[in-house]
């Protein structure tokens, strides 16, 4: 009796983790191993660049430089992004965000394939 208990309990923990693992907190692996990056083609002192690079399991790696200032990076924080059609939305992760900015939005825009729209800037792959 405690053998088929224990594989009852198994079979359960193992559908538990199956539907965790697919739902995987709404987060998405369509974008995964893509690179899109907006640059304002500016050569002068106000040249600004910005980058987002997904990577599996729906993480997200984003920079800024603008001009000759040090450059902004999420090196060392947790971000990452679900997309619904061409919705997209990249959200703060855990790690390396202080407890009310968790799971809150980092950045909203639009998929377009080649391209994704993000506060009106449009970052190319």
């Amino acid at each position: 009796m405690k053998k088929i208990l224990g594989i009852i309990g198994v079979c359960l923990a193992f559908v538990f983790l199956s539907s965790c693992e697919k739902d995987n907190l709404g987060r998405s692996n369509e974008l995964a191993g893509q690179t899109f990056i907006y640059s304002n083609g500016y050569t002068g002192s106000m040249r600004i660049e910005k980058g987002y690079t997904f990577k599996s399991g729906g993480n997200v790696y984003y920079y800024s430089k603008v001009g000759y200032s040090p450059e902004f990076n999420t090196d060392g924080c947790g971000l990452y992004y679900t997309l619904d059609g061409d919705k997209l939305t990249i959200y703060h992760g855990v790690k390396g965000w202080k407890k009310e900015v968790r799971h809150t939005v980092f950045a909203s825009g639009e998929y377009r394939g080649s391209s994704i729209v993000i506060d009106g800037d449009e970052y190319l792959k």
